[in-house]
């Protein structure tokens, strides 16, 4: 009953066991000590052959292929830490590797924090004020547009059919000039935006804007209009076309571009009073889209329609006299994403706001041919019925700011967003490329659409808010910073779903600090835990603070720093460089279990009775063998303590105790099995918050 061919027989059943259909060993008259697999066994433990138990070596290792070096194996730690901010919100999860090339430079969301002008330092932005009032009695949508004049540092303020002029202060936005439109009533309402130009005359220049009047019930003051730097008058220079549904105005090429619903109009801004539009416009989009924006590109107009489902845009061009001769497609949105305003910079960069959210766009050029390749919206918000999504926007440095229109994104508020583009990521995992993004000023408790954007000479930003009589004019003060500021970071796991034991925390500081800093431990619970400020008088230093609450295990964690500024000072505050956390894999320990097993052809059990069979011995070493070999769970049974376990084999060991016979009766030793356990891996975590960012 040995092995007598070259071929091996498959493994009878073990005199004297049974096995039921889970693999679990089920006792009889012979009184076995261990059953692993269904195979019963008797136990060999003594002092030459102990049994043995401990836990698993709980390290991973790996190596840092990370920027930051030590994310992961110094002390066994498992460590998370980010230096810089500068790439922006929009992460849920602080996975470096998901961030491509540059590591772990984003977070999920912040507030009245800028992580873009100091790469190294996170600091507060400046506070927003309100402007003095918009004057006028025509209710109607607010514009504005910035202007460099005689003046000094101005913009303009248009509403219904009132535009002003305006000086910027440190803390407001005084009335230079006041000019209202003739109209025929209250109906008639500066709309289609704000075209600045300077005329030189001589020796002094002149400075006007221009600005469309739409009239619901009547032509007789409707047209392009100008308004001269401090005059009082303004001048209807051009006539309405038949259609004053749907103006748009803009400079581009030096010309004034006007479109009125799907017609192009480039104009000259200096005729003459009340001159009559051309016959023909310059070009058209299909009838069937409206004109929504025009931009000056680097080798063309670009025009930004719409049409009932999707927004389009064209680009322009030139005959001998410089005027466009026709529209060429060169970009198609998505399904249901319809174009806000879409604005060119500094002949490179072509920025994108919809209904849905913004897109940052390159010009490009192929065999001399140039066009627009837009990447994914950096950020996307649900689409309503009015107001929907985001709207005008305005250029400074390497900065896009973003008129906010639908979703508030700031805590509940609206304000403007901020667009960094001399920074590029790249997504690890789909590739794409994208800009940063962040909030930006805001006024407390506004959460009314914001309907345009200019930026100062200095950088400021201003913004206009709200509609009718309501509409407000508001601009970045000049140097007091925001009283507070917040930004959280993702939520740190480790990329797995395992549980953690987060014990410490840590943050770099310049010093000393100019304001108070808080830090806050968000945790996947929903819970805020409030844990130390620092500030004046307590410096963080480099030590770590440790968080025992929230205690137990748990899948994520993330932190949140509150900024704030000097109680003596409003113009200087708190300033952040760096974090770190640090924890402890939070699984239970595996047991690594090694038990020592007689295997022979002739045994004895603890009751006196005799187990024997010719292959006894070989056909239990065989049984184990294939279990280890096949690694998968067996259940080990300690039939003395009715307890069972699921483990795997990870060896064995098989020590020959005596020379076979003659026909091999006598083959048998001590089977040695390694075994470690994988139920004991199984932890209870705290009830999670639903995912929903």
């Amino acid at each position: 009953m040995g092995f007598h061919s070259l071929v091996q027989r498959i493994t009878f059943k073990v005199s004297g066991r049974a096995v039921s259909s889970s693999g679990l060993y089920v006792p009889s008259d012979l009184q076995y000590d261990y059953a692993i697999g269904g195979v019963p066994l008797l136990s060999a433990a003594g002092d030459q052959t102990p049994d043995i138990e401990k836990p698993v070596q709980q390290r991973k290792d790996q190596f840092d292929a990370f920027k930051d070096p030590g994310e992961y194996s110094l002390n066994q730690w498992w460590l998370r830490s980010q230096g810089s901010f500068i790439g922006g919100e929009g992460v849920i999860y602080q996975d470096p590797d998901t961030q491509g090339a540059a590591k772990n430079i984003r977070y999920h969301h912040s507030l009245g924090v800028d992580p873009f002008t100091n790469p190294d330092l996170l600091g507060l932005l400046r506070e927003t004020e309100q402007a003095t009032a918009i004057g006028g009695s025509n209710t109607g949508y607010p514009y504005m547009a910035s202007q460099i004049n005689t003046f000094g540092d101005c913009v303009w303020v248009a509403r219904g059919s009132t535009i002003e002029m305006r000086k910027v202060t440190a803390s407001d936005l005084t009335i230079q000039s006041t000019s209202t439109l003739t109209t025929s009533g209250p109906t008639q309402q500066i709309r289609g935006d704000i075209a600045t130009f300077k005329a030189v005359s001589g020796s002094v220049d002149t400075y006007f804007s221009m600005v469309f009047m739409q009239d619901f019930s009547s032509a007789a003051n409707s047209g392009i209009w100008r308004t001269d730097a401090g005059a009082v008058t303004s001048t209807r220079v051009y006539q309405p076309p038949a259609d004053l549904n749907f103006p748009t105005v803009a400079k581009a090429r030096g010309l004034l571009a006007f479109g009125a619903r799907s017609a192009l109009y480039m104009l000259d801004p200096y005729a003459a009073p009340n001159t009559a539009l051309p016959a023909s416009p310059n070009a058209s989009v299909p009838i069937d889209q409206t004109i929504v924006s025009i931009t000056d590109g680097p080798d063309a107009v670009y025009v930004g329609a719409n049409d009932d489902n999707r927004g389009y845009i064209y680009k322009t061009t030139f005959g001998a006299t410089g005027l466009v001769n026709g529209l060429t497609l060169t970009a198609v949105m998505p399904q249901g994403e319809l174009i806000n305003d879409c604005q060119a910079y500094v002949n490179t960069y072509l920025v994108v706001t919809s209904n849905s959210g913004i897109r940052v766009g390159q010009f490009t050029t192929s065999a001399g041919i140039s066009n627009i390749q837009y990447g994914p919206q950096i950020l996307t918000v649900p689409v309503t019925a009015l107001d929907s999504g985001f709207g005008k926007v305005a250029f400074y440095g390497t900065h896009a700011y973003v008129a906010t229109l639908g979703q508030a994104q700031h805590d509940g508020m609206k304000g403007i967003m901020a667009v960094d583009l001399a920074t590029i990521i790249q997504d690890a995992n789909t590739g794409a490329s994208f800009n940063p993004y962040c909030t930006w000023t805001y006024f407390p408790n506004n959460n009314q659409p914001v309907y345009d954007v200019a930026v100062t000479q200095t950088g400021r930003v201003c913004f206009t808010a709200d509609f009718g009589t309501n509409s407000k004019a508001y601009v970045e003060h000049a140097t007091t910073l925001i009283a507070s500021g917040y930004l959280d970071t993702g939520r740190c796991r480790f990329n797995t779903v395992e549980p953690k034991l987060f014990k410490y925390f840590s943050i770099r500081t310049p010093t000393p600090l100019q304001g108070d800093l808080t830090v806050t431990l968000l945790d996947d619970t929903n819970g805020i835990t409030n844990y130390i400020t620092y500030g004046s008088t307590l410096d963080p230093g480099t030590g770590d603070i440790a968080t025992p609450i929230p205690g137990g295990p748990r899948n994520w964690q993330a932190l949140r720093f509150t900024l704030r500024r000097s109680n003596t000072d409003v113009t200087v505050g708190a300033k952040l460089d760096s974090w770190q956390i640090k924890a402890l894999p939070g699984v239970l320990k595996q047991r690594m279990i090694v038990r020592q097993f007689l295997c022979f052809n002739n045994m004895q059990d603890k009751g006196g009775n005799r187990i024997q069979g010719d292959t006894l011995a070989i056909d239990t070493l065989t049984a184990i063998r294939q279990m280890c070999q096949r690694g998968d769970t067996v259940t080990l049974q300690d039939l003395s303590q009715d307890i069972s376990t699921q483990v795997i084999i990870d060896d064995y060991q098989f020590a020959m105790r005596t020379p076979p016979g003659p026909n091999k009766e006598n083959f048998g030793g001590i089977l040695t099995v390694t075994m470690r356990t994988v139920a004991d891996a199984v932890s209870t975590l705290p009830t999670q918050v639903p995912e929903t960012d």
